[in-house]
């Protein structure tokens, strides 16, 4: 089961980043190599139906391919369970996965339809990292595109992926980084964005409906925020009703966490640009800063 925070970056010093990553425990391997990533499906999108991610990845002369199943990924926790296996060439072998993969498909029919839709090529600077508790973390800072249909999307994030250990010092550290640099929680996987921006995926729906709990309105930020970004009709009133309902949700519980969301929210109203507006708090630590509190909040955070 992979289980990580993904953090967007924006306008980030990376090496200044990957000093105070190095800085904020024992560093137990460090590499830098560029990874080549095609994700397959067939024409009609079977793999996708069954919520499955289908990718062959090259580094160097090295070759792999992986399926993630099903998992949850809300509010910028990811979890899928993940299977890896070694391959010789560039084309994946789906009969060398466990069979239950594939929920009762033909696995040969599969394997036969089965064609390459996008790509995520990325440099990616890996770190092993030992946190103070004990904790131990995959890092990867990940910087490229993601590639499909002549267009193309940058990727810039770090993923904290926890190895053992105890999640919330991952969030801790993360909590420590958004006080010295613009970072935002990711919602989207490279797959789902690859996905999207082949056209063989919309866009998800913007939530509109007053949040019926943080979680809810945690990921309803960030869906609103993205439709935003995008020029979405109606999506600057869905934020608001996203930032204001957590609000009210948090006034007796966190007041100086319930004022920073109402007034993000009322500063995107009054804007003359609320697009720009946006972008300009994204570029800022205050905003990843408001986001990850509120993820601190969440039950599983909490020992709920």
């Amino acid at each position: 089961m992979e289980i990580e925070l993904k953090l967007l970056l924006t306008d980030v010093n990376q090496n200044e980043l990957v000093s105070a990553l190095k800085q904020a425990g024992r560093t137990k391997s460090d590499q830098a190599h560029f990874l080549v990533n095609r994700y397959f499906d067939t024409p009609e999108l079977t793999l996708r139906h069954l919520d499955i991610g289908m990718r062959v990845r090259q580094k160097g002369a090295h070759r792999e391919q992986t399926v993630k199943t099903a998992g949850s990924s809300d509010t910028g926790v990811h979890r899928r369970p993940e299977y890896n296996v070694d391959i010789d060439g560039d084309w994946p072998d789906l009969a060398l996965f466990p069979s239950d993969v594939w929920q009762g498909e033909d696995v040969a029919a599969l394997q036969r339809r089965l064609i390459e839709q996008f790509a995520t090529n990325f440099r990616r600077h890996a770190l092993e990292l030992e946190l103070a508790g004990g904790t131990l973390l995959e890092v990867a800072l990940d910087s490229g595109e993601v590639l499909a249909s002549g267009k193309s999307e940058v990727i810039d994030e770090l993923e904290l992926e926890l190895v053992r250990g105890d999640l919330g010092e991952a969030l801790q550290l993360a909590q420590r980084l958004a006080e010295q640099f613009n970072v935002r929680l990711g919602q989207a996987s490279k797959a789902a964005r690859g996905y999207r921006l082949a056209g063989l995926s919309p866009q998800p729906p913007i939530q509109s409906d007053q949040p019926k709990d943080l979680a809810k309105g945690l990921a309803g930020w960030q869906c609103n925020e993205h439709h935003l970004m995008l020029g979405t009709q109606g999506a600057l009133e869905a934020l608001v009703t996203q930032l204001s309902g957590l609000s009210q949700q948090l006034f007796d519980r966190e007041p100086a966490l319930a004022v920073r969301l109402a007034a993000l929210g009322q500063g995107l109203m009054d804007a003359p640009d609320p697009r720009a507006r946006l972008a300009q708090l994204m570029a800022s630590p205050v905003y990843g800063q408001a986001q990850l509190a509120l993820l601190a909040l969440l039950p599983e955070f909490q020992g709920e």
